[in-house]
């Protein structure tokens, strides 16, 4: 019985090598790993589906195959999350990774399915359905529902490549769709390799196309080095343990030995850093309400005696909660952000976490049905904030309007456009990353947060808990990084252009859809023409 259930695996993993090896390819080029095959990773899966044998069904499976195994490449954290942040036996946890797996990204089936069936209806060649496929998969990865949102675009910023700089015209969504075209490229030139000249004529073409992306991004990016202004802010990262996390969250202590913890290392940073303008603590550092109407609360009182000698303002995650209008009905809990002086004074209303964690921070479908919280009283059920808003902070030097992303709203490019589009000058994202460990997804969500800057031309500061706090200027200049699980403290002094304009990604948004449908469209209707020309 053995024997037998190896011999199908094995005839399996053979019927599906070029789909497992594009998975590898994808799963190991991208964060944290070189992009060393960024213009090629996805090409051995497309190939297979043109070949004449490959049916809707197969190109199918074979791209479930390669998304199943870059998924369980890069993101292995899902387990390690379900255990840490679920409580969940690892058994259940691995069970969670392998159906995360299964399910998560099935765009790319869908895509290399759709292409296949394109081919046979409208006998496409097999360039052409290597492209067909590359814009299927541009278009629908924007548009497909999943929890954590990744594409190869990001691995531009990650890898440092110049061609970055363009995402302030096209987004890093754009970026991923020239990526893929370079894929249907590659293959388009193995398809040619029998015909030596020609296919080396295309892949000089291809690399003198990809070094002019490179060199114009290189050039576009030097406009942004011009500076009127700076604020100097020292960001806190307390390392604070996921147990003691969850005790605070649930009332049952640690919210004032974390609150101490926070002002201790704050006033050593400020021995350190006696310049500075503005503390930031990341998300939920202070575990109580901050609210202008709450500031008689102990542990915000304990705050405000510790930041009253500090003499200067902070922004800090913490709770938020309405003032009661119906002493018979609570109002809810939100995560918010606080813009706060040092005497624990409001400067302006708090930002409230609008792009909510499911399963997390809220639970699917309960806003519809309130019953599934009663069968369900685990899961944290936050209010939902009215999102992308900005903060004012009126200073002698200056007002500077900040623009608050609480986590993992950093990886919502429409989000960020909104905070551009209401004027802020400095973009601030507060973020616990403690539940990952020492898995990839720390360094995927730091470069997929400091996109947001490059699309909107805005500098960002990120505070995390654990790691990775950093801050990156709007010309795409990273300043230090902070190391994973150790107590930091350090200082960025943030460059910002006053009244920046505003992108042209920032007013347009995803405007390339349109070129890429039209190029899609047009490829298909000179397949068919050819099609019918070789038949008559």
């Amino acid at each position: 019985m053995m024997k037998r259930w190896f011999q199908f695996f094995k005839h399996k993993a053979y019927d599906f090598r070029w789909a497992i090896l594009s998975g590898i390819l994808v799963g190991t080029s991208y964060i944290p790993f070189p992009p060393w095959a960024l213009i090629f990773c996805y090409t051995p899966l497309w190939l297979s589906a043109t070949e004449e044998s490959s049916s809707v069904k197969k190109s199918f499976w074979a791209g479930w195959v390669t998304q199943f195994v870059l998924t369980l490449i890069g993101f292995h954290w899902i387990a390690y999350t379900a255990h840490e942040f679920g409580q969940m036996p690892w058994a259940v946890s691995y069970l969670a990774l392998l159906l995360f797996c299964a399910f998560m990204h099935l765009y790319i089936p869908v895509a290399v399915a759709a292409g296949t069936w394109l081919r046979l209806r409208f006998s496409l060649s097999g360039g052409q359905s290597l492209f067909v496929i590359a814009l299927l998969h541009a278009l629908l990865e924007r548009v497909w529902p999943v929890i954590f949102e990744w594409h190869l675009g990001y691995t531009f910023i990650w890898s440092k490549m110049p061609g970055y700089h363009l995402a302030d015209l096209i987004g890093f969504h754009g970026l991923s769709a020239i990526a893929l075209l370079f894929n249907a490229w590659m293959g388009y030139i193995w398809l040619k390799q029998n015909y030596i000249k020609k296919a080396l004529t295309q892949l000089s073409v291809l690399a003198m196309t990809f070094a002019a992306l490179i060199a114009l991004g290189y050039w576009h990016g030097q406009q942004w080095n011009k500076f009127d202004g700076e604020v100097r802010a020292t960001v806190v990262q307390a390392n604070i343990g996921n147990l003691e996390k969850i005790y605070a969250e649930q009332g049952r202590g640690y919210q004032e030995v974390i609150t101490r913890k926070f002002l201790d290392l704050s006033f050593n940073a400020l021995q350190t850093f006696p310049q500075t303008d503005i503390l930031i603590w990341p998300e939920t550092a202070f575990p109580d309400y901050l609210d202008q109407h709450l500031l008689d609360r102990k542990n915000t009182q304990i705050l405000i005696s510790g930041l009253t000698p500090l003499k200067v303002p902070l922004i800090t995650g913490a709770y938020s909660k309405d003032p009661k209008t119906d002493e018979k009905k609570d109002t809810s809990t939100y995560n918010a952000l606080f813009l706060v002086d040092h005497l624990g004074n409001n400067l302006d209303k708090p930002y409230r976490k609008t792009e909510l964690l499911a399963f997390g921070e809220y639970l699917p479908l309960s806003e519809q049905f309130p019953f599934l919280l009663k069968l369900l009283p685990f899961v944290s059920n936050f209010g939902r904030g009215q999102g992308p808003e900005v903060m004012t902070w009126d200073r002698p030097e200056g007002t500077i309007k900040w623009g608050g992303q609480i986590c993992y709203e950093g990886l919502y490019p429409n989000f960020t456009r909104g905070l551009s589009a209401k004027g802020a000058d400095i973009l601030v994202n507060v973020t616990n990353d403690s539940w990952f460990g020492k898995t990839f997804e720390p360094q995927q969500h730091l470069y997929m947060t400091l996109a947001r800057a490059i699309e909107v031309r805005r500098p960002l500061v990120r505070s995390t808990n654990t790691g990775i706090s950093t801050a990156i200027l709007a010309n795409g200049d990273v300043l230090q990084k902070s190391p994973l699980h150790q107590e930091w403290s350090g200082q960025f002094v943030i460059k910002y252009l006053k009244n920046a304009p505003v992108t042209f990604y920032v007013q347009w948004g995803h405007w390339d859809w349109i070129v890429l449908i039209l190029i899609l469209g047009a490829i298909i209707v000179r397949g068919a023409i050819n099609a019918r020309s070789r038949r008559s």
